[in-house]
């Protein structure tokens, strides 16, 4: 298959959009877990009432602690989700909480992004995640937190880790 390069990389905006997503631009993917890192207030220009706006862009990390390279705007859509999803209207409570951000097709805009609720997967003792993990904790005990972060971990199997 032969390398073929998107005419968008060089339109980046200073805020993810569903199109980056789709596009797969940066490291970024049309479904992709992340954890909210911290919220900043952000200045954008408004093409509808042609003025500027602030708005609170949403900075992200992945499972595995790495930022995403450009903040999220939060919009009433997705502020509403997230509100309900971790159970409270104040954005400091969201941070380090997993979801889900993925490109929802808009009729109007091409794609969004939008965000969906994530559920950990189960951790099994035997299985080859299982095996991994107890390599990553013996190297590091610290591994641990990142452990529990990526998967549902129950005292049983924590136990069988640190043996």
């Amino acid at each position: 298959m032969e390398n073929k390069t998107n005419w968008k990389k060089n339109l980046d905006s200073r805020f993810i959009s569903g199109e980056d997503l789709q596009t797969g631009l940066n490291g970024l993917s049309p479904e992709m877990i992340v954890t909210v890192d911290r919220f900043n207030d952000q200045e954008t220009f408004d093409q509808a009432k042609q003025t500027k706006q602030i708005r609170t862009g949403l900075f992200l990390k992945t499972l595995d602690g790495k930022d995403v390279y450009k903040p999220a705007i939060l919009n009433k859509t997705n502020a509403k989700f997230l509100a309900k999803e971790f159970g409270s209207e104040f954005m400091e409570d969201w941070i380090g909480k997993a979801i889900i951000m993925y490109a929802q097709k808009d009729s109007r805009h091409g794609y969004v992004c939008r965000f969906k609720t994530y559920f950990k997967p189960l951790l099994a003792i035997g299985t080859e995640n299982f095996n991994n993990c107890k390599v990553a904790f013996k190297k590091d005990a610290k591994n641990l937190e990142l452990i529990k972060r990526k998967y549902n971990v129950s005292a049983e199997v924590e136990a069988e880790l640190k043996k």
